[in-house]
């Protein structure tokens, strides 16, 4: 009978237990649900962050003062140390005739044509109907050594019939050596995508990429705006 009774006992007790556990589940089920809930939103959130940090930022345009409308953007690309900004606008000429005509303006600079004084040096080492390798030397203001840079440049259409021409740095194919009076841009990476709109005009859009080797923001940020504004002025000029 004693362990008849002790049976009963012990089996009110594991009932009683399990009625307390089932009444905290119950009452610490939501603050748990809510948490998990908070833990995805803080993911979710963390995640569109990350994402943001890498899309197209505008960081200046045309005044409207200007006739002639500009955007310029910016952005990090994930994985490196690369910048990469664009430059937007519009061009009165054909998708490829404003191909042409970077192509024909790069075989005068190589030609002796001083369009730009800061080019001290600008040779055309390769030419081909889809191709050209240039070597450039660039002076650039106290107290930095004068920039040397070999880009090969590649001209095509695309299936969206885009005239584009994409360059990149080509120091395996220059055998020029290394000089202590100059600094080697080791990458720096390119193009302009020309695409046609109504009335014979064309949407281009000037890409660079580059890494800016610890240069401050300051200094990097209005010498690529400057360098996207004269290159898009200058695609409008010889497209006239």
């Amino acid at each position: 009978m004693k362990n008849f009774s002790n049976g009963i006992l012990s089996k009110n007790i594991t009932t009683a237990n399990i009625s307390v556990y089932v009444c905290l589940l119950f009452l610490v089920s939501p603050f748990l649900n809510g948490c998990s809930r908070l833990r995805i939103e803080l993911q979710k959130d963390k995640s569109y962050k990350e994402w943001k940090a890498y899309q197209w930022k505008e960081i200046k345009k045309s005044p409207n003062s200007e006739v002639k409308e500009w955007i310029i953007y910016s952005r990090k690309l994930r994985g490196t140390n690369f910048l990469e900004y664009k430059i937007e606008g519009k061009v009165e000429s054909t998708a490829s005739t404003s191909l042409s005509a970077f192509k024909g303006d790069i075989i005068r600079h190589t030609n002796g044509s001083k369009i730009d004084e800061k080019l001290t040096t600008y040779k055309l080492m390769e030419k081909s109907e889809d191709s050209l390798l240039t070597y450039v030397i660039h002076d650039e203001s106290f107290p930095f050594k004068d920039t040397e840079m070999c880009l090969r440049y590649k001209f095509f259409t695309d299936e969206d019939r885009n005239s584009i021409v994409k360059w990149n740095e080509a120091w395996d194919k220059c055998e020029i050596q290394p000089s202590k009076k100059l600094k080697r841009i080791e990458m720096f990476r390119g193009s302009w995508i020309f695409s046609s709109t109504e009335n014979s005009s064309t949407q281009a859009v000037n890409i660079v990429q580059f890494d800016p080797k610890g240069m401050p923001m300051w200094l990097v940020k209005p010498m690529v705006i400057k360098f996207l504004r004269k290159g898009l002025e200058n695609i409008r000029k010889i497209t006239l």
